[in-house]
């Protein structure tokens, strides 16, 4: 009896159609994740000299070159920490540290994201 259950729960098992959907895979740039895993926590310095944050992430196009960058600061007052996006021209990779195309003053009035996200 129980052969008979199974036999007959394989086979509509067999019989119903699947869909299996096979996700294209995506070209892992391994110098581009290493680089980044790298830079994540390195300072960030103004054009003055002044440590004015930490790399939070930064983004490399199919050339590898830098397109973004988001920063943790100090947020205003001291209080706490904002994450900032720098978009690309506004900073240099320098052996191991990211500096800002800006003099430290400058970067409090760089607009905070508002929400984690994955774009740059």
């Amino acid at each position: 009896m129980l052969a008979i259950a199974m036999s007959v729960t394989m086979s509509v098992t067999m019989s119903v159609p699947t869909t299996i959907r096979a996700e294209v895979p995506r070209k892992i740039d391994t110098e581009a994740a290493e680089m980044t895993a790298d830079l994540i926590g390195a300072p960030v310095f103004s054009t003055d000299g002044s440590a004015v944050g930490e790399v939070a992430d930064i983004f490399f196009n199919e050339e590898n070159e830098p397109t973004g960058l988001k920063m943790k600061a100090a947020a205003h007052l001291g209080l706490g920490t904002r994450i900032i996006n720098v978009p690309k021209g506004a900073f240099i990779v320098l052996r191991g540290a990211v500096v800002l195309e800006m003099p430290a003053g400058a970067v409090p009035a760089l607009p905070e994201l508002s929400e984690p996200s994955d774009d740059h």
